[in-house]
């Protein structure tokens, strides 16, 4: 049976299965991430060199077919996301990311070897390192273009998936999901895979595990806790050969050490203290504790739509400490609409910052300043707009930041409301629906060139600054665009007078030089969002032709430094966009170099989507729009930084520019990138356009950054000019 990465294998073995007539006219409750990892783990959906591309290449059109055969099987799914971490996640998500890290670095070493095969296997075996809840604003839309519904709770979607089962809701008549559903007071059964070609689907009992382990119900919970969750880790005795003989351990081998320790989680870690100290694991019993409390007391959205505690009767006084602060039900209201992620909502409720292990685990200097030093002013905005909305003691607790690389690293983001100019600044914007037509009748909202190139006209920059208490935005094309401006003001695009900085003069002269490639192209989603994110590594002095990291491979082979320096430059850029693809899995050269550079940009990327899902909620939390809505969702996927990239097309620009010398005829050149795809990216659907608006993308960044004075060095000046020979020699 196929089944998802982590997971107990001895549970896996006791599945049962049943024809899948049985779930016609059903309504199945589905917990998205389990489902969305099954795609990413098992055949004939697994694509293997994902930890080495950083990302899939069908994963869309994967779903839209598996959701057609709900459809043709009379079933319909209910998909329920993932809302905050719960206590304990973030932790178990770092160690297992530095675990994926550790196994992709013995990839990358065979893949250097030219041992190619051997390192598609190894990348293969470590796909758990992309974090699946990456897919959910894909998975989401698709959702919402079928007409299909979904909930995000709160929290973890297992507890969500255990009401409805509990209750018998009559939202769903059966639950699918991962093994942690069993940690939940569930009826008995939950689906695990449904074989829509073979017709059956496979699910496992509660009850018969329980029954053929022999244990209670409460014990059979603390040990599969102690064979490790999402959220707790294993508990160390278990990966012990010399105690637990069979490795991997399994929810069993639980059973009999609590057996051996007179069914006592505390005498368990007792009678191993040795070995908790020898893992860094000392703790590990108060992490049981606060995962069974959280277990014990989960909560969901029950059937009126109001959020509860499960067994609130007997909730402790010390429950922030395993469920953390409660946030306003208006916050979880735009996260179950699809406004607004989880991420910040958890920085607040567990008043820490985590920064998670990045696919290709290089801790270079200019990703630790970045992380640590120069994303943190975004970071400390993005609360400022949201903590002035909350309880008084949620304001002034410290939160920390924690990153993946450095156990010692801490730092603590303090609010002060004196100190908070970036609500002042956010209020300055407003625009009337009629004074947006008088300017521009037919203004494309959210194209972010139109936000950024209106403001060219002085008239119409004057009529945003708001003469009054800004109130009564209604719609979704103006709700984006005050939210555009807004994120622009605070990242110095734009003064406090409304009017285009030097920066924002060059974000608009380069938007205005790619518009004609956009209109060519317009089946090509986010390119004007790509100019912005361009930009963004720009002012964080990334985007340039240095910091190589030779040590890493994958750089431009041929011709003079400066040759090599300029092709990585337009590599770079490429990196931003993406290369079309066929459904069948990438198979090409990799880049451990430029999977590197994908982490600084994915970096900002993430950081630039919570400033601007702090702008959105913020401007509903003052109720300066109408919060009585029915097209969230349609705004959070309509503002920018919401999907990243791979390095897929970065890695095809520079492989092909790399093999073309200048003095080479027009003809040599036309053969050989008539050439190039079926050696190179033989599944590549529009290879040529998407090179074409590779090339397109860099001169219009060229355009821009030449406009620029003293913002970069006169040394970035230059490379950026090299390059643009370098390009217009090759094409």
């Amino acid at each position: 049976m196929p089944s998802s990465s982590y997971e107990d294998h001895w549970i896996n073995e006791q599945v049962a299965t049943a024809e899948v007539s049985q779930l016609e006219d059903c309504a199945i409750a589905v917990d998205a991430s389990y489902y969305l990892q099954l795609f990413l783990d098992n055949a004939p959906y697994h694509e293997p060199l994902l930890p080495a591309l950083g990302g899939l290449t069908g994963i869309q059109s994967h779903i839209e077919h598996d959701l057609d055969s709900w459809k043709a099987n009379n079933t319909i799914p209910f998909f329920i996301f993932n809302g905050q971490a719960i206590e304990g996640q973030d932790d178990v998500s770092v160690q297992r990311g530095k675990r994926a890290i550790a196994g992709t670095d013995e990839a990358w070493g065979l893949y250097f070897q030219s041992q190619a095969n051997e390192a598609v296997t190894a990348f293969g075996a470590h796909r758990g390192a992309y974090p699946v809840h990456h897919l959910f604003p894909l998975l989401q839309g698709i959702l919402k273009s079928r007409g299909l519904h979904f909930l995000v709770p709160p929290f973890n979607a297992s507890a969500q998936l255990a009401y409805f089962d509990m209750i018998d809701s009559e939202q769903c008549s059966a639950i699918m999901g991962s093994q942690e559903l069993l940690l939940y007071p569930i009826k008995d059964h939950v689906i695990r895979y449904i074989d829509w070609d073979v017709g059956t689907f496979s699910a496992i009992s509660k009850k018969g595990i329980i029954k053929t382990l022999g244990v209670t119900e409460s014990l059979f919970v603390d040990a599969l806790l102690m064979a490790g969750t999402t959220f707790l880790p294993t508990f160390p005795p278990l990966k012990e050969p010399q105690i637990t003989a069979r490795q991997p351990s399994s929810v069993q081998d639980a059973v009999n050490l609590l057996r051996t320790s007179e069914k006592s989680v505390a005498n368990a870690c007792n009678s191993f203290n040795d070995i908790l100290g020898k893992n860094r694991e000392l703790n590990w019993l108060q992490k049981y504790r606060k995962a069974r409390m959280s277990i014990d007391h989960f909560i969901y959205i029950d059937e009126t739509g109001e959020i509860k505690v499960h067994n609130f009767d007997t909730l402790t006084r010390d429950n922030w400490e395993y469920l953390g602060y409660q946030l306003p039900a208006e916050l979880f209201h735009y996260l179950n609409t699809g406004l607004i992620g989880a991420r910040m909502l958890s920085w607040i409720s567990h008043g820490q910052i985590v920064i998670y292990p990045t696919l290709d685990g290089v801790r270079s200097e200019e990703y630790r300043r970045l992380v640590t030093s120069q994303l943190m002013p975004m970071r400390e905005l993005a609360l400022s707009l949201l903590l002035p909305r909350l309880h008084r003691g949620i304001q002034y607790k410290p939160i920390t930041v924690k990153v993946w690389y450095d156990e010692k690293y801490s730092h603590k983001i303090e609010y002060r409301p004196q100190d908070n100019q970036a609500s002042q600044r956010v209020h300055t914007w407003n625009l009337k629906s009629a004074s947006a037509k008088k300017y521009f009748a037919n203004a494309k909202h959210g194209s972010i060139l139109f936000e950024v190139t209106a403001l060219k006209n002085a008239e119409f920059a004057k009529s945003t600054i708001a003469d009054e208490k800004v109130k009564g935005i209604a719609s979704a094309d103006l709700i984006a665009s005050i939210t555009i401006w807004r994120f622009l003001h605070l990242r110095g695009y734009v003064d406090d007078k409304h009017q285009l900085t030097s920066w924002g003069e060059a974000l608009a002269t380069s938007l205005e030089a790619l518009e004609p490639t956009v209109k060519k192209n317009s089946q090509v989603p986010g390119l004007f969002e790509a100019v912005l994110l361009a930009y963004e590594l720009l002012r964080f002095d990334l985007l340039n032709a240095r910091n190589q990291h030779p040590e890493l491979n994958g750089l431009p082979m041929n011709g003079s430094d400066d040759d090599k320096a300029s092709l990585l430059l337009i590599s770079r850029c490429a990196i931003l966009l993406k290369l079309r693809h066929q459904a069948n899995g990438y198979t090409g050269p990799l880049s451990k170099n430029f999977l590197c550079f994908r982490s600084l940009s994915s970096s900002i990327r993430e950081a630039g989507r919570d400033l601007i899902e702090a702008i959105v909620a913020s401007m509903l939390l003052f109720a300066q729009t109408d919060r009585e809505r029915n097209d969230y969702l349609e705004i959070g996927q309509r503002l920018p930084f919401l999907s990243d990239t791979d390095v897929a097309l970065g890695i095809a620009v520079k492989t092909l520019l790399d093999d073309i010398h200048p003095n080479e005829t027009p003809e040599q050149k036309a053969t050989k990138k008539s050439e190039f795809p079926a050696t190179f990216v033989p599944y590549a659907t529009h290879f040529y356009d998407d090179l074409e608006i590779a090339c397109d993308f860099f001169n219009a960044l060229h355009t821009g950054v030449k406009t620029l004075k003293s913002e970069i060095s006169p040394v970035d000046r230059g490379a950026w000019e090299k390059a643009a020979v370098f390009l217009q020699l090759r094409r």
